[in-house]
């Protein structure tokens, strides 16, 4: 992938995902953390770069009483707020000189939008299946080290599951996703498809709190191309896992729930490996 990132924010989802709740308005802010490094070796030479990223993530859902193919119908939009540092070195073979940039930037990213999303219940059983598109709106200059956009349209349809067993308290719930990105214009890069799987499993130990292991994993299945793709196909793969928990509780009679996660990565290629923490805060009207 270009900046050997995803257009999708791995992990971003957990408990419930594939539960469309009740005709209403969700919100859910999030708190994200990323601190990670990158060593890899391209045709140029040895690559090494380093990332942290605080980003507030404020998403909003509405869902509707209306139905089409048996699923009742809903819709939502995505935006954020980034906090950005990075480092790149690039150290080609002797004797020619190490090359480094760094940067930093604040700025806003693209938005997320999915106008169509669908979700059927059959008993302890729950799917969504939803079309999110990722739009260029966010800060991007071809010549920075760090970007909060990416300068491209990406097109990530999704499929949604959740078992809840509300006599035992036990939960699991998973998302796969393809994103598809289109050329950077700016660049003359195009960023291969990428399959994500976020994965979560717990159970409630009282009534408010849950807890549980959450995951993700990330394989890109074509290579980079363009003219820009200088340093070859770059195909992406991480994996993630670490503990997460839910708190429910009821604010001035509104529903709320507190989740937080860790993910420490594992297993990285053409990409950052490092640690990533969320704090989000769920609620209903």
């Amino acid at each position: 992938m270009e900046a050997g990132q995803s257009p999708y924010l791995k992990g971003y989802t957990d408990f419930g995902i594939g539960v469309l709740p009740p005709p209403g308005v969700v919100l859910r802010n999030d708190l994200y953390f990323y601190s990670a490094a990158e060593h890899s070796q391209v045709p140029q030479g040895q690559a090494t770069a380093h990332l942290k990223t605080v980003t507030d993530i404020l998403g909003l859902t509405v869902s509707t009483p209306y139905e089409f193919l048996g699923a009742r119908y809903a819709f939502a939009v995505r935006g954020a707020w980034s906090s950005l540092s990075a480092d790149q070195t690039l150290a080609p073979p002797a004797p020619r000189p190490a090359v480094a940039r760094d940067g930093r930037l604040d700025a806003f990213n693209d938005a997320v939008i999915s106008p169509l999303i669908l979700g059927w219940q059959a008993g302890n059983l729950h799917w969504v299946f939803s079309v999110p598109v990722r739009l260029p709106v966010g800060a991007y200059d071809k010549n920075r080290v760090v970007n909060a956009g990416r300068n491209v349209y990406a097109l990530m349809p999704e499929v949604s599951v959740t078992y809840l067993d509300p006599k035992s308290g036990w939960e699991v719930s998973g998302t796969a996703l393809y994103a598809m990105s289109s050329n950077n214009t700016d660049t003359n890069y195009k960023s291969g498809n990428i399959v994500h799987i976020d994965a979560a499993a717990g159970k409630m130990l009282t009534p408010r709190f849950k807890l549980g292991v959450a995951g993700y994993y990330a394989q890109q299945i074509s290579d980079d191309s363009g003219a820009g793709a200088i340093y070859g196909a770059r195909r992406l793969r991480i994996l993630g896992v670490g503990p997460v928990a839910s708190f429910s509780f009821v604010a001035n009679g509104v529903p709320m729930t507190l989740v937080a996660k860790y993910y420490r990565e594992f297993d990285a290629q053409n990409t950052t490996q490092g640690d990533a923490g969320m704090l989000s805060l769920r609620t209903r009207f």
